[in-house]
């Protein structure tokens, strides 16, 4: 009777295991294209001149890998957002800089 009752547990351990296999990649595969087109539309803001968007860039990505780690992708997320808007801020004229400098 104990060699049947460990049968019947294996072959629940089995199936288990066998159920934790297919959601595991069905999960994968879920995420597998979504971070491709991330890593491609990322490709260009990793050669950006700004290095601060090039690094944020690569925090960003580093950070999608790792989607259990929310916090990890909320830091990176903004840390990426701000060297982005750094980088994209209009600059002041000449004649404004120049002001700038003499008032200060």
């Amino acid at each position: 009777m104990d060699n049947l009752s460990g049968l019947v547990g294996l072959g629940q351990a089995a199936e288990l295991l066998s159920w934790d296999r297919r959601a595991t990649k069905q999960t994968v595969a879920a995420v597998r294209e979504p971070l491709a087109r991330a890593a491609a539309a990322a490709a260009p803001l990793m050669r950006h001149p700004d290095p601060a968007v090039a690094a944020a860039t690569e925090q960003l990505l580093t950070a999608c890998g790792d989607v259990e780690n929310t916090a990890r992708l909320e830091t990176a997320m903004e840390a990426f957002g701000q060297a982005v808007r750094t980088a994209t801020a209009p600059r002041l004229s000449w004649w404004a800089r120049r002001r700038a400098v003499q008032t200060g």
